[in-house]
């Protein structure tokens, strides 16, 4: 949650953090990838305890307090989950009877959200103690039990791909659909993100108002995931998805217009009904795709990521023309894959 206050104390200069989260999401790509071969091959277990194990002990690097090894820290943790996404995720979806996209989204955006909101502040407190080495062993700690746990886990994935590395993807009309979807909203939203703060500053709000904006993220997880999940469970992934890549489309035109409660609920719009792909996609997947289902989510998932990358920086570009502009780009290419949902997807 501090890395960055950490590597900054270490001498490594901002421009230096950034490629280091740069290599990041190419390490969790790279582990989407190879996280959803393993997955089946070899099973969601087998695979998240590979996972965690990479995810969980690199942290300790830190300790260390050495530039270099601090610096692989992220990166490797970024692998490790990346590797672990695939099978999480289709593990939840097929341990659930009914109501599985709420289930899913419980389990992966609304409970998780909770530890980070309660423990922030203790981080905190403790990095300014100059005893972030604690803060470490705490995180490591919760780290090391959920890896423990997995160690009970029930395996529900019993019939094994033959040879999911030989299968092209690339093939099924389905799943170049879904990657055009996830890929042009992703970049989109990676693009603009990032000048949500820049925005509001141009319209006079202060940086302790975007403060209260980002303490609220937390109820906004926990209020918007739970509402995805919902959504997604009552019209079905696909026709969820549609509306929400329009609903998302409409708010952010007033995100870009609006002053005042019109922009704050155009903003909570925007986030509550973002999540909603977050919540489809492993619907999507189970129905779609059959025993290669873990290969499919996580090459989606790595392609998306690698596809962002560069869109901050064209973000950047489009401020040239306006700070309204992107966010009226990010609703154009909603407004795209709306239409392609219902005359693509559907048909598929």
């Amino acid at each position: 949650m501090y890395i960055q206050y950490f590597l900054l104390d270490l001498g490594i200069s901002k421009t230096q953090i950034g490629l280091i989260f740069t290599l990041a999401l190419l390490m969790r790509a790279f582990g989407n990838i190879i996280g959803g071969k393993i997955a089946d091959l070899l099973g969601y277990k087998r695979t998240l305890l590979v996972g965690y194990t990479i995810y969980a002990f690199p942290p300790l690097l830190f300790l260390l307090h050495n530039a270099l090894l601090a610096s692989l820290v992220y990166p490797l943790m970024s692998l490790g989950s990346g590797i672990g996404t695939p099978a999480k995720s289709l593990f939840i979806v097929e341990q659930t009877q009914r109501r599985k996209g709420l289930t899913y989204m419980l389990v992966q955006r609304v409970l998780p959200s909770i530890p980070p909101a309660l423990t922030a502040p203790v981080g905190a407190k403790l990095y300014e103690m100059g005893k972030y080495d604690v803060a470490v062993f705490m995180g490591f700690f919760g780290l090391l039990i959920s890896l423990l746990l997995l160690v009970f886990l029930k395996d529900t994935k019993r019939e094994r791909a033959q040879d999911s590395f030989s299968f092209n993807l690339l093939r099924s009309k389905p799943f170049t659909i879904i990657v055009f979807l996830y890929s042009f909203d992703a970049f989109s939203t990676e693009a603009v993100q990032w000048i949500v703060p820049l925005y509001l500053r141009e319209l006079g709000y202060s940086v302790l108002d975007y403060g209260f904006l980002i303490s609220a993220q937390t109820l906004i997880i926990a209020f918007g995931g739970t509402f995805a999940g919902i959504f997604v469970d009552r019209f079905e992934p696909v026709n969820a998805l549609g509306l929400s890549y329009l609903v998302v489309a409409m708010s952010l035109l007033a995100f870009s217009l609006g002053k005042g409660w019109i922009l704050a609920l155009a903003y909570l719009l925007w986030k509550t009904f973002g999540m909603i792909g977050f919540a489809a996609l492993p619907l999507l997947i189970e129905r779609y795709f059959s025993d290669i289902k873990a290969s499919a989510f996580g090459t989606i998932n790595a392609m998306t990521t690698l596809i962002s990358i560069p869109a901050p920086s064209f973000g950047g570009v489009l401020l040239r023309f306006g700070v309204g502009v992107p966010f009226i780009f990010k609703a154009t290419t909603n407004f795209v894959c709306f239409i392609w949902v219902k005359i693509s997807l559907n048909e598929s």
